[in-house]
C-alpha cells in the first residue's frame, strides 16, 4: 500500500569525480577535531541535527576541494551513510548489522546557508525512505546501478561499476560517542580519530567522525592515487564550520577552541 512506498530521492546518479575509480592498496590519512559545541550551536540556530551539520561540513569541504581542481560536477555528489540495524529477532547474528541511507549532498549549491537547508531537506527524505524499508547495504547500492550491471553483481563487475557507473561518490559516517573523558591504563584519552575502509565501489575517500568529550573528531582515509591532498580536505572542514558560524550566527557563538589538525601519510 501507500504506507510501504519509499519516498523518492531525486537525482540519485553519482557524478564522476577524481576520487571515484579503482583504488590501490596505499592509503593517506588525516585527522583533526572541531568543537562539538560549535556544531550543536549551528544546528540549534537552524533547527537541524548534529548529523545535518556534519553532512553540510562535508559537502562544503568536498565542494572546495573539487573546485580547487576544476573538477566540481554540476550535479550533487551522492553519499552513503551507514546505519546500524538491529531487529531484536531471534535470527539476529552476532556483530554489527549495517545498512545505509543513500542521499545526494548539495556540493553544487554555492551559498553556505542554502547548502545547510538543502542538507536538512534531503536527509529528512532519506530517513523517511529508509524507515519505510531499510535496504541492505548491497541492495541499496544495487538500486543505484544500471540494470545490466546489477544482474551481474560479481566483485569484478562491482569494480567496473565503481569506474564506469559509480553508485555513490563516498561514504560519510557520524558516530556518537561518550561526552566524558575515558582513561586507558591511567592515562586520559584525549581524542578518538576513527579510520574506515575504502572500496572501488564506495570511492577513494572516506570521511568518518566520532563525537567524544566535547569535540568532534574527524578521520579521513583516502587512496593517494585518487586524492592527492587529504590534508587539504580536512582544512576545508574547518573553513566550512567557520563559514556557517559567520553567516548563520556570528562570532559570539564560537567556542574559541579552534581545530587541532594532524595529518600523516602511509606509502
Amino acid at each position: 500500500g501507500d504506507q510501504k512506498r519509499r519516498p523518492e530521492l531525486p537525482g540519485l546518479t553519482a557524478p564522476r569525480t577524481p576520487f571515484n575509480g579503482p583504488i590501490s592498496a596505499r592509503r593517506s590519512l588525516s585527522f583533526g577535531s572541531v568543537p562539538l559545541k560549535d556544531v550543536k550551536a549551528v544546528g540549534k540556530a537552524n533547527g537541524l541535527s548534529v548529523n545535518d551539520v556534519v553532512m553540510t561540513l562535508c559537502a562544503s569541504a568536498l565542494r572546495s576541494w573539487l573546485r580547487e581542481r576544476a573538477a566540481l560536477p554540476e550535479e550533487p555528489l551522492v553519499v552513503a551513510v551507514p546505519v546500524a540495524v538491529r531487529t531484536g529477532g531471534a535470527g539476529d547474528v552476532v556483530g554489527n548489522q549495517i545498512s545505509a541511507m543513500v542521499a545526494p549532498v548539495p556540493t553544487n549549491v554555492p551559498d553556505a546557508r542554502e547548502r545547510l537547508r538543502t542538507v536538512g531537506a534531503t536527509m529528512s527524505r532519506a530517513k523517511r525512505r529508509f524507515a519505510v524499508a531499510p535496504a541492505s547495504w548491497l541492495g541499496e547500492l544495487c538500486s543505484l546501478l544500471p540494470a545490466p550491471v546489477t544482474s551481474l553483481a560479481t566483485p569484478a563487475l562491482f569494480r567496473l561499476a565503481g569506474t564506469v557507473f559509480p553508485p555513490i561518490n563516498l561514504i560519510i559516517s557520524n558516530v556518537p560517542g561518550p561526552q566524558f573523558p575515558l582513561y586507558l591504563c591511567g592515562g586520559r584519552v584525549l581524542s578518538y580519530y576513527p579510520l574506515s575502509v575504502l572500496t572501488d565501489v564506495s570511492g577513494g575517500v572516506n570521511i568518518t567522525c566520532f563525537s567524544y568529550d566535547g569535540m568532534l573528531d574527524f578521520g579521513i582515509v583516502a587512496c593517494p592515487e585518487r586524492m592527492d591532498d587529504v590534508w587539504g580536505l580536512l582544512g576545508h572542514l574547518r573553513d566550512a564550520l567557520d563559514e556557517l558560524l559567520d553567516e548563520g550566527m556570528g562570532d559570539e557563538f564560537r567556542d574559541g577552541v579552534g581545530v587541532d589538525l594532524v595529518a600523516g601519510q602511509q606509502a
